[in-house]
């Protein structure tokens, strides 16, 4: 999935391309947002698993700021914003299995 311009509406597909949302979207890493994605992709397991409301937590902003920044990204719910991570855990999981 292409994610190619500022505001086309596709969510990022891989953490990959969240943390090239910094630069796309144009997201402040001083602000509100910026805390949520930098807690985001330094904790992806945590994020995997946790609320909106425990990211917010984590990351030291509203609630309302978790929100605004998977809307900001193309999500349209807190729970498609959390497969991302969910997904990442399975292909680390895929990946050990191969090593193995």
């Amino acid at each position: 999935m292409a994610f190619d311009a500022p505001g086309d509406g596709l969510p990022p597909s891989d953490l990959i391309e969240l943390n090239h949302a910094w630069y796309r979207q144009g997201i402040d890493p001083r602000g509100c947002l910026g805390k949520v994605l930098l807690y985001c992709l330094s904790n992806p397991y945590d994020v995997a698993f946790a609320s909106a409301r425990r990211v917010a937590v984590q990351a030291g902003v509203s609630p309302q700021s978790v929100m605004r920044l998977i809307a900001t990204l193309g999500f349209r719910q807190y729970s498609e914003y959390r497969r991302l991570f969910r997904e990442e855990l399975r292909r680390a999981a895929n990946s050990q299995k191969h090593i193995e």
